[in-house]
């Protein structure tokens, strides 16, 4: 009996690192460096919630050495999800290092499509010796990479979800006759510095594979404003995060046999949530204080 509860143990170990290893595998390495030798210009997509959490430095210092001649542009995606003034504020810091652009990727009601094109086109006419660029979409898993061509294209050229992982290989798109668009898997860059909460709550594992989704709904309850969390799930006040989601799950309906509240099919609700964007949070640039008065009356103006 020993004996089968280590080997069970075992399995449960491997299934658990495989699945906090999403991103990281040799061949999704391989096909990013594919996409990188490939492309003229490399779009690095970062999400406008957390931009410093979803770069790739070892990215960047990587073209600086080896392709000085590829162009690096960075796109902070799902901007909808932020503030205008925070996206004002990253725009600003970024754009020293790299063109930065805002974008919100949507089909029938797009943001930033136009500029983004207006660069690309820009870019196509420098390489006068060359038919056609090619554009390189990398980043993390659930950026928003291919949501960003399908806003380009005005149509599903690539399929998307909601859920990390969807894109397996790169994808060779035709975005215009002297334009190509290179769709490239999800890549977890800095696998040392993250640990399984950022691969949570970064999009990076699939919510229905956690064995036990609890553990992961404080550090959102400690990000989400309390007015936030309120509004979305009408749980007026709470002691601790057994509490908040034993509530949740009575207001929901999510009660195990007994009426015990079921918390982890809750917590994976409140995870769901929070990955698609439907609980507000951002991130601000370092030294930027989330009372700067500058920037608060501008958050005030674009609210209104």
């Amino acid at each position: 009996a020993a004996a089968e509860a280590g080997v069970g143990d075992g399995t449960r170990a491997l299934v658990r690192e495989e699945m906090f290893s999403k991103g990281q595998s040799r061949r999704i390495w391989a096909e990013l460096y594919k996409v990188i030798d490939s492309s003229d210009v490399v779009i690095q997509v970062l999400d406008a919630r957390d931009p410093a959490g979803t770069r790739c430095g070892h990215l960047e210092r990587y073209l600086k050495k080896h392709a000085r001649h590829k162009h690096m542009m960075l796109l902070l995606n799902k901007c909808d999800l932020v503030p205008a003034w925070v996206t004002k504020r990253w725009l600003h810091t970024l754009s020293k290092e790299f063109p930065t652009l805002a974008f919100h990727a949507s089909i029938t009601n797009p943001f930033g499509k136009g500029s983004l094109l207006s660069l690309l086109r820009q870019l196509a006419r420098l390489h006068t010796e060359k038919q056609a660029i090619s554009v390189g979409m990398v980043g993390y898993p659930n950026v928003g990479k291919s949501s960003v061509i399908n806003a380009l294209r005005t149509k599903k050229v690539c399929n998307v979800a909601p859920i990390p992982g969807e894109t397996k290989v790169w994808q060779y798109i035709t975005l215009m006759k002297r334009i190509h668009l290179i769709d490239c898997p999800g890549v977890v860059y800095e696998r040392t510095n993250n640990s399984e909460v950022d691969s949570v709550l970064k999009g990076v594992v699939r919510v229905e594979r956690l064995e036990d989704a609890t553990p992961y709904v404080e550090p959102i309850l400690q990000r989400v404003k309390k007015e936030y969390l309120v509004r979305a799930y009408k749980v007026a006040k709470w002691e601790d995060t057994e509490d908040f989601l034993s509530q949740l799950s009575v207001i929901c309906g999510k009660l195990l046999k007994g009426g015990d509240p079921d918390l982890n099919t809750t917590a994976k609700m409140v995870l769901q949530d929070w990955q698609r964007g439907k609980l507000p949070y951002y991130t601000l640039p370092d030294g930027v204080a989330e009372n700067d008065a500058h920037y608060a009356q501008m958050g005030t103006e674009a609210e209104r």
